[in-house]
């Protein structure tokens, strides 16, 4: 059985620092720009652009998700403060 909360647990570790604080930038924004973000990414025609808008476009569609993401994305960027 596939766990999605496991996913979104453990994805977000898995990024650096740098592309967590950029994540959660995206998604504390409305629903307009998080739109107009993953439609600039999917311009980029690579499958990394492709995968960073279709990751915003579930979280979007997903309130209960996108907050949980991002409350983790704070909690991982207060740990690393010393």
């Amino acid at each position: 059985m596939y766990d999605h909360n496991a996913k979104l647990r453990d994805l977000p570790r898995m990024l650096s620092p740098s592309a967590r604080e950029h994540l959660h930038n995206v998604l504390i924004r409305d629903q307009a720009d998080r739109d107009a973000i993953a439609s600039r990414l999917m311009r980029y025609r690579d499958q990394n652009g492709q995968d960073w808008a279709d990751i915003i476009d579930f979280l979007t569609m997903y309130l209960d998700a996108r907050r949980r993401v991002v409350r983790l994305l704070g909690e991982l960027a207060a740990a690393e403060k010393p």
